[in-house]
């Protein structure tokens, strides 16, 4: 089993849990920034934006996951917490983790159903449903942003 560095943001995370716990927290902005080039009709930027950070999360989560999976998992990782096996710390991990996990499947679907569907140049009307489903991989990932922070503190910090 491979040992990762102690992380930098100061709790007992290791380096790849305080990454990914930031990455997940910077994509919200990043998304919003996207919705709001789509809004303005700059789809081909909105495109790019999306598929560079579908493929920056995608590389992040991974080695996370990997780290996860390294280290016993997550309930292993946070068994140092004062709040480990309470009902705080576990709902906190498992709503992160509903939210995380959705909104990664839906991502990963809307990415190449759109770049299949969306010519090139990107059109609004080559893909009708696709805002609904934006919309919804947002709020998902909102979710799974907002979730993070009380998961990584219970689990970490206390």
């Amino acid at each position: 089993m491979l040992q990762m560095p102690a992380g930098f943001l100061g709790t007992r995370a290791d380096l790849l849990v305080d990454i990914g716990v930031l990455s997940i927290v910077a994509v919200v902005p990043v998304l919003i920034y996207s919705w709001r080039l789509a809004r303005a009709e700059r789809w081909a930027l909105h495109k790019r934006v999306q598929i560079v950070t579908f493929v920056a999360l995608a590389i992040v989560v991974g080695l996370f996951e990997w780290d996860i999976r390294q280290s016993g998992g997550i309930f292993a990782m946070t068994a140092a917490s004062q709040y480990a096996g309470t009902l705080t710390l576990d709902f906190w991990i498992w709503i992160h983790t509903i939210f995380a996990m959705a909104a990664s499947l839906l991502w990963l679907i809307l990415v190449i159903v759109s770049v299949v569907k969306f010519p090139n140049p990107p059109l609004p009307a080559a893909f009708r449903s696709h805002r609904y489903w934006g919309r919804l991989g947002m709020s998902l990932m909102l979710g799974a942003g907002l979730t993070a922070i009380p998961m990584y503190i219970y689990g970490f910090f206390y």
